[in-house]
C-alpha cells in the first residue's frame, strides 16, 4: 500500500512542472527582453497573441519569468 501511495504522490509532483518546447522558450525569451517583468495583463495578452503558449496557465508563465 505505501508503494501505491508513493507512486501516487510522485505522478501528482511531476503534473506540476511543466517542460516548455524549444518554440515556447523562444517565445517567451523574446518577451523577455522587451520586458523582463511583464503584469499579469501582459501574460494574459501574450497567451491569446501567441499560439504556441496557450496551453500554458498564466501562474506557469509567471513563474518562468521568476526563474528567469
Amino acid at each position: 500500500m505505501a508503494l501505491s501511495m508513493h507512486s501516487k504522490d510522485k505522478q501528482m509532483d511531476s503534473s506540476k512542472y511543466v517542460r516548455y518546447t524549444p518554440e515556447q522558450v523562444e517565445a517567451l525569451e523574446r518577451v523577455y527582453t522587451e520586458c523582463p517583468k511583464p503584469s499579469s495583463l501582459r501574460r494574459q495578452q501574450l497567451i491569446r497573441e501567441c499560439p504556441i503558449l496557450c496551453n500554458i496557465e498564466p501562474k506557469q508563465i509567471k513563474v518562468w519569468f521568476q526563474n528567469r
